[in-house]
């Protein structure tokens, strides 16, 4: 079943497994709903709105070199719930991101005119960053060329 998150994307209820890195601190999960934007999980997480992380998603123990590696915000956080909005990642992981929900989508024309008309993220070479967070470009690469080996 798909909902629309009425600020941004469609989500797609997807169950792919999810590491969040903090640094001193790394969760797995399963991500409940995932968009061009971000994603869902449900757990509890001993982190903070504001705290920022690095991501793998996998999309299946079959295949694994099929990742996401991606840089996000903990924009909301419940005792139930910890919602991450994507801040950066490389162009490959992105493409991933699109293909792999359109794929999966019911109805991936409205996917695909959300894609067209996104002016939420900007292209810096081979990354794609979220426009509002004036995160550092070196910082970004950085984290992402260390990314955690996926789970």
């Amino acid at each position: 079943m798909n909902t629309i998150d009425n600020r941004k994307f469609t989500r797609m209820n997807i169950r792919w497994a999810v590491q969040l890195d903090f640094g001193k601190r790394q969760y797995r999960y399963f991500v409940d709903n995932l968009s061009l934007s971000g994603f869902l999980v449900k757990g509890e997480c001993n982190q903070s709105a504001g705290d920022i992380c690095k991501i793998t998603i996998k999309e299946s123990a079959f295949y694994t070199e099929s990742f996401i590696h991606a840089v996000g915000l903990i924009v909301r956080i419940t005792e139930q719930n910890v919602a991450i909005e994507f801040i950066g990642m490389k162009l490959s992981s992105y493409c991933y991101l699109q293909i792999s929900l359109l794929t999966k989508a019911v109805n991936p024309t409205v996917l695909a005119n959300e894609i067209v008309k996104s002016n939420i993220f900007k292209l810096e070479g081979e990354l794609v960053l979220h426009k509002k967070h004036n995160f550092n470009l070196n910082q970004m690469i950085s984290l992402l060329d260390h990314t955690s080996i996926p789970f």
